[in-house]
């Protein structure tokens, strides 16, 4: 692989979807609250994850044009999965997506999901915005660029739409999201025992006066 290449970003499509699920379940296998809550032990996360994210990538995200890749040597190295603004689902594939999900997390990690999705609605900007869901890149790649490049696209969409971006965090990711423009603005709960999380929020640039 050129260590010298930029990431290239664009908007994924359904042939993405393995190349999404190995990148994003790899990225969050270990060492993420939210995933470690969802699902608490290593051998079920390992199990359970990549057929959440079949089953959300195929009705929740790539509907809503809420999935970008990167690349590097035309190869995905990088994913971002992300509720755009003003976005609606449509209401077929939320219904069929619901039992799916169920077979796919089984009942503790659905309603452990439902309050990390309870726990995301809470703090969500009542303005337009986008919220990012998941940001990961291929173990190795860390600090090539990748999930800069995935952010930079998505501000820039979000700018253009005159929409804020941001989403949770844990506490050491803090630091990596302000140096992107966010701030802290608010923390939260996921569920009665789940881990306290950071809202980041980067507001929408102001158009040049012209």
């Amino acid at each position: 692989m050129n260590q010298q290449a930029r990431p290239v970003v664009r908007r994924a499509t359904h042939r993405d979807a393995d190349d999404i699920v190995r990148v994003i379940a790899q990225a969050f296998e270990t060492d993420d609250p939210i995933e470690e809550y969802v699902f608490p032990s290593l051998a079920e996360r390992r199990k359970r994850t990549p057929a959440m994210l079949r089953v959300m990538l195929r009705h929740r995200f790539l509907p809503i044009g809420g999935a970008s890749v990167a690349l590097l040597d035309d190869r995905v190295v990088g994913a971002a999965l992300y509720y755009p603004p003003r976005h609606r689902t449509p209401l077929w594939h939320q219904a069929v997506a619901g039992p799916q999900l169920m077979r796919a997390m089984g009942a503790a990690g659905t309603r452990r999901g439902m309050a990390v999705d309870a726990a995301m609605a809470r703090v969500a900007p009542t303005r337009p915005h986008t919220f990012l869901v998941y940001l990961g890149c291929a173990p190795g790649l860390q600090r090539r660029g990748v999930g800069k490049a995935l952010w930079g696209a998505l501000a820039e969409a979000s700018d253009a739409a005159e929409a804020s971006l941001g989403g949770i965090c844990k506490d050491d990711n803090v630091a990596y999201y302000r140096a992107l423009g966010c701030d802290v603005v608010e923390r939260v709960r996921v569920g009665r025992d789940g881990p306290e999380m950071n809202m980041v929020l980067r507001p929408p640039a102001r158009p040049a006066p012209r």
